[in-house]
């Protein structure tokens, strides 16, 4: 056990708070908000989206502002082929050497996927030590996701974190324009509308293209600078994620599906043609779409709700909006409203369990939540007609001339 790593990690046991940018992403608020609940809490989402740094700021509002003791705090950042006892050695220190265990603790542990069967002992600690706040973070995989359920059922909140959604980028790169974002979704006046969708505008391709990670932002990088640290983000989660977590025997064929599916993103997706494009099997097609699935890199969207039809029934295939972008661009103005398409639905399948997309012969709905009973088709292009979406949760609005439209999100 390497106690001075353990030591060096938690500065604030000498005073200290951690360095974390002022910045607070909107998940921040929901998992302070249950901070008195007993159960864990578990941030998960993919790369480079800010999970530590939630865990840092979430230390530190305990010592500001619940004025916990700080040797009541562990904070402990896990490293890849960790040891299986890395976990239990260093709670053990904590409790052994720091904390006054008759005083309620507070463990953050960070990166827990890189720990192999650590929910044995998470679910040891949080049975035996009732007092004790578990606060993880981890990466998604087909394993880790079995594992949680079974193992620790009951006994976890999941907190996802998505890339940055439009407000959260105006509140770090444009803050004079937040309170036209929210006049915006309670504004009905159309020609008030249209002025504020004018100024807001603008800024919305920006976003879609280079906007949807905070660290490019926070380090004012150029554009061409942030689109290389996307393609690092895709390069890392198909070169070491998806080694690291699961059975990858045909790497060339994960990268080949991404880039087809990038490229084809948004529509319907036949595993029968890919597979003869790509020469390999529907099952190996099948167990890699899962695979970028739980990486947050893709997400489907079938035209059923039963889930015994989805295997046999149509279904579309949307990239994850922030590396919409990267592909080889034949029509800009095409490729950013896919980007937009699939914006609205990653912020729909945020709000709802259930969306679908309809159709029959040559009518389609984009998306349907059967549940609420609600269709939403989204426009990106310039038109001569305003539509306001009744629905409050979303604003998605279609512009006057001279304009580009964008789709606005709560």
């Amino acid at each position: 056990m390497n106690t001075q790593k353990i030591d060096f990690q938690n500065t604030h046991w000498g005073g200290t708070t951690y360095s974390a940018p002022p910045f607070a992403r909107q998940l921040l608020s929901h998992i302070w908000d249950d901070i008195s609940t007993p159960l864990i809490s578990l941030i998960v989402g993919p790369r480079r989206t800010g999970k530590s740094v939630i865990l840092k700021q979430l230390l530190n509002r305990l010592l500001t502002q619940s004025k916990i003791p700080t040797k009541q705090i562990l904070y402990y950042e896990f490293s890849p082929h960790e040891s299986t006892d890395a976990i239990w050695e260093t709670y053990n220190y904590f409790v052994k050497n720091i904390a006054n265990t008759h005083l309620p603790t507070y463990l953050f542990f960070d990166e827990i996927q890189y720990v192999k069967d650590y929910e044995a002992i998470i679910k040891l600690i949080y049975d035996q030590r009732p007092t004790t706040k578990i606060f993880l973070t981890g990466s998604l995989s087909l394993s880790y996701k079995q594992k949680m359920s079974e193992s620790l059922a009951g006994r976890f909140f999941t907190y996802h974190l998505p890339p940055l959604n439009f407000l959260e980028y105006l509140e770090l790169s444009h803050p004079d324009q937040v309170i036209n974002f929210h006049s915006l979704a309670t504004e009905s006046d159309p020609h008030k509308r249209a002025h504020l969708i004018s100024l807001l505008n603008p800024h919305f391709p920006q976003f879609l293209q280079f906007g949807r990670y905070p660290e490019p932002l926070y380090l004012k990088m150029e554009n061409d600078h942030t689109k290389q640290y996307l393609q690092n983000i895709i390069s890392q989660s198909l070169n070491q994620d998806a080694f690291n977590y699961f059975e990858i025997h045909k790497p060339q064929i994960i990268h080949s599906l991404f880039d087809y599916l990038v490229v084809n993103n948004g529509h319907e997706v036949s595993l029968a043609k890919i597979s003869n494009l790509l020469d390999t099997s529907q099952n190996t097609l099948s167990h890699y779409l899962d695979i970028l699935e739980i990486m947050d890199l893709v997400y489907p969207l079938y035209n059923t709700t039963n889930p015994l039809f989805k295997h046999n029934r149509s279904r579309k295939i949307y990239v994850n909006s922030a590396f919409g972008l990267l592909a080889p661009q034949k029509d800009i103005s095409t490729t950013l409203g896919l980007s937009a398409e699939s914006y609205v639905y990653e912020r729909l399948i945020e709000k709802y369990s259930q969306v679908t997309y309809h159709r029959v012969r040559n009518k389609e709905i984009d998306f349907v939540i059967p549940d609420k009973k609600l269709g939403f088709e989204v426009k990106y292009r310039n038109s001569d007609q305003i539509w306001t979406n009744p629905f409050p949760g979303l604003v998605a609005t279609l512009l006057t001339p001279h304009t580009l439209p964008s789709l606005l999100t709560l």
